[in-house]
């Protein structure tokens, strides 16, 4: 009897080749998951970092803050020759009081009151020092009866540049530095020439004892024929520097002389307004601070443009030197067309002048800072011989923006003797009359900035006056603790 086997329970297994397949497919999805994770993981991090900005460091500087300017002094060259006068006023509202006028134990008390001129007799090199309610917009000017010639009292600068100065017999200049505090200053003076920088070792270190001011004859101390820019640097303490230019003219004729105003820095747009009426000779002198060589265009400024004249080639300016033009005749037929000025253009920070000598009297002629406050100077009262022959004008340019300017022309007492608002606008000059009776100018632009000077021209001769802005305010330096 046959019997038939009974199927199995157990499951049948599965082949070889099939568990090899599946285990074949299992790693490759392994391997395709791990290359795509080891990829993207970085990109993603990547994105994720860029999207999260880390925090800008803090600037570690701050503004300073404008404060009420509370003490405020201003330093006046030596008069000149007859000629002691300082004239105040203060350009505040309100002010009554009084200034100190003078240096250490010289000083004596000046009064001090808004929109009206006072005057003290010092011919000295002297400090007008107020405080408090005098201290803001204190304005104070030096004039000669001798000859026309004016200056604006300025605070003590840091820096401050001479170009076109004389260092020989026909042409010197005297340099002026005042201390007006009670201990020592000292200031450095650097010289530059026709071929670079002067070795002069004693210009080094000059110590100004406290309340004092000292003179240098530069002709004494750096003999030389060239013409010089100097760079004033108060290396300690206060100092004010000033410059008289002289000239000795050809004969029996006596020396003329003027203030030469100075620079506050080299810039590379120079303007420079206000230029004596007549024929005359007129020497233009570009002063190169830098390491490289300059290239420089004189342009000259009149009411209806800004041009180039013919004739003038590129100025070619060589490092650390000064180059000295003569610009008779050019200048000569600009102001007869009635130009206002001149600018220098160059393609480095120069300083520039402008020197004329018209009918035998000097006026200079210097690059004006803009202005887009309320600028104020103090003119000198005309002798009756000449004061119906003079004449008074404020010249404009270099307006930034078009906008308008206001000027005010005041007598002695403050009364108002004209006022008149002019439009003005980039790359024009513009030309405002005022009385020849004026004693104080106020010249006010809006919604722009522009350079002036006012000039002044009688049977004297020529005086050229930059416009200034009086200090108002005080910064106070923003300090905090450093890191150790």
């Amino acid at each position: 009897m046959s019997h038939s086997q009974a199927p199995s329970s157990q499951p049948q297994s599965s082949s070889p080749g099939k568990r090899a397949g599946r285990r074949t497919a299992t790693r490759r999805n392994r391997v395709n998951l791990t290359t795509v994770l080891a990829v993207l993981l970085p990109v993603l991090s990547a994105a994720v970092l860029l999207l999260v900005r880390p925090d800008a460091p803090a600037d570690p500087t701050y503004p300073p803050t404008r404060t009420t300017l509370t003490a405020a002094t201003l330093i006046c060259p030596a008069g000149l020759k007859d000629s002691p006068e300082v004239a105040l006023t203060s350009v505040s509202d309100d002010v009554d009081g009084q200034v100190t006028v003078g240096l250490g134990d010289d000083s004596a008390d000046a009064d001090l009151v808004s929109g009206r001129v006072t005057t003290v007799d010092d011919g000295d090199a002297l400090a007008v020092s107020g405080e408090d309610d005098a201290a803001p917009g204190l304005v104070a000017g030096r004039a000669s009866d001798g000859e026309e010639a004016v200056a604006s009292c300025l605070p003590p600068a840091a820096v401050r540049w001479f170009t076109g100065v004389g260092a020989g017999a026909s042409h010197r200049s005297v340099l002026e530095l005042t201390n007006p505090d009670a201990g020592t200053a000292v200031a450095d003076v650097t010289a530059l020439g026709r071929d670079g920088v002067i070795d002069a070792p004693s210009l080094r270190g000059i110590s100004v004892p406290g309340g004092s001011s000292i003179r240098l004859d530069l002709s004494s101390v750096v003999p030389r024929t060239d013409e010089l820019a100097l760079e004033v640097v108060a290396a300690r303490g206060r100092i004010g520097a000033t410059l008289l230019d002289q000239v000795d003219r050809v004969g029996s004729a006596p020396v003329t002389q003027d203030w030469l105003p100075g620079q506050e820095e080299p810039a590379t747009d120079n303007v420079l307004l206000g230029l004596a009426p007549g024929a005359g000779r007129r020497t233009l002198a570009i002063a190169n601070p830098g390491t490289d060589e300059v290239r420089a265009e004189l342009k000259v400024i009149d009411a209806e443009s800004v041009f180039a004249p013919d004739g003038v080639d590129e100025i070619r300016v060589p490092p650390q030197s000064v180059v000295r033009l003569p610009v008779t005749a050019v200048v000569d037929q600009a102001v007869s067309e009635g130009a206002v000025g001149v600018s220098v253009t160059a393609s480095g920070p120069v300083t520039a002048t402008v020197r004329s000598v018209v009918r035998g009297d000097l006026s200079i002629t210097t690059a004006g800072a803009p202005i887009d406050a309320q600028a104020t100077v103090l003119l000198p009262e005309l002798p009756d011989r000449g004061a119906q022959a003079a004449t008074r004008r404020v010249v404009l340019a270099d307006a930034a923006t078009a906008g308008t300017v206001t000027v005010v022309a005041r007598a002695a007492d403050g009364s108002k003797l004209k006022e008149t608002s002019i439009d003005v606008v980039p790359d024009r000059g513009a030309v405002v009359r005022v009385p020849a009776a004026t004693r104080q100018l106020d010249v006010t632009p809006a919604r722009t900035s522009v350079t002036g000077s006012v000039v002044t021209s009688g049977p004297g001769g020529t005086s050229v006056l930059p416009l200034t802005v009086p200090v108002r305010n005080g910064l106070v330096p923003h300090v905090r603790p450093g890191l150790s």
